[in-house]
């Protein structure tokens, strides 16, 4: 088995190891579940394992291909993911098509489902019935941000492979590994990065300095515009999903980082010491209280986000109980 298929994935090593171990000693099992927080590298680790179970490199230019409904690449791999919000069971109707018929002889062939929490009763109950009838020599994989909306039978026919945050040092090293530099040019992205894979290499990039900004701006409007409700609703409505998503995990951290400087602790123990001037300013206006009501709000839009809530309506709700939690409405 080629190992290097693992290669390009930052942290997850007892992971790795465990799956290598699987592969090696035909061992895997005919339905997995990959489960954890959004954004730390399941489908990169899910299409690494279909690429070492069928033996060769596996949906290169994966991105491109995503609004088709059922995405193959030869006789023995197969990827969906949502159309939309959710998975359609059309599509799992002309994956089974594929999978009904013969592959190579001697060959494994490996269906990769993302975001699987997605799909619909009629697509639940399919897929149930063919993990209880797997067809031979058909490895499931099954990647899910939220294992428990998963229907509990579905679950107990698969091995479960959790995902968990990646610490510091296992994040630097990665990033150091494929990236070069020295563990102090990647201080700060960890650190603010809570261990997401995703939020580090967007950090890198460059990308988050806009989230960055309106996350500050959304904290600054609540604490003192005189219109916070009107005004905010007309800067989020051109905000995407993922920016939202991107702005509350900033604003997140942000609140974190003032409880820190709330209890008298120096910035040295902040997580976005770059953002001194911002935090100091909005300090003042922020109680013990309004953050932890604050962050409890923002743990509610994220949750809301995942389950596929309108970005206008979670945006209302987010705005709305921030302000009450500063004492308006």
């Amino acid at each position: 088995m080629e190992e290097s298929y693992f290669d390009g994935i930052i942290g997850h090593q007892m992971l790795k190891r465990k799956l290598t171990r699987l592969i090696k000693n035909d061992r895997v099992p005919h339905a997995m579940i990959f489960a954890g927080p959004a954004g730390l590298g399941k489908t990169r680790m899910a299409l690494a394992t279909a690429s070492a179970v069928v033996g060769r490199p596996l949906f290169a230019h994966l991105e491109g291909q995503t609004d088709m409904p059922v995405v193959t690449e030869g006789e023995d791999a197969y990827y969906i993911s949502p159309m939309g919000a959710m998975l359609k069971v059309d599509q799992f109707r002309q994956l089974q098509e594929q999978l009904m018929l013969q592959g190579r002889a001697g060959s494994s062939r490996v269906a990769v489902i993302d975001h699987v929490e997605t799909m619909n009763t009629e697509f639940a109950n399919r897929m149930l019935k063919i993990l209880e009838e797997p067809p031979a020599g058909v490895v499931f994989i099954l990647i899910t941000d939220q294992a428990s909306l998963l229907l509990p039978t579905i679950i107990s026919r698969c091995v479960i492979f959790s995902f968990e945050p990646v610490g510091d040092d296992e994040m630097s090293a990665g990033l150091i590994r494929y990236h070069g530099g020295t563990k102090q040019d990647y201080e700060q992205a960890v650190s603010w990065g809570g261990g997401i894979v995703s939020t580090v290499l967007a950090y890198i990039s460059g990308n988050a300095m806009e989230t960055t900004k309106y996350a500050f701006d959304f904290l600054h409007i609540i604490a003192t515009h005189p219109c916070p409700y009107a005004k905010w609703l007309s800067v989020s409505i051109r905000l995407t999903d993922q920016e939202t998503k991107d702005i509350l995990r900033w604003a997140e951290l942000i609140l974190r980082d003032l409880v820190v400087l709330r209890s008298g602790a120096g910035m040295n123990l902040t997580r976005i010491k770059q953002y001194k001037k911002q935090m100091e300013a909005l300090l003042p206006y922020w109680t013990d209280e309004a953050v932890f009501t604050g962050l409890s709000v923002l743990a509610e839009g994220r949750e809301a986000l995942l389950r596929h809530v309108n970005t206008r309506l979670v945006w209302d709700y987010v705005c709305l109980q921030f302000i009450k939690a500063k004492g308006g409405i």
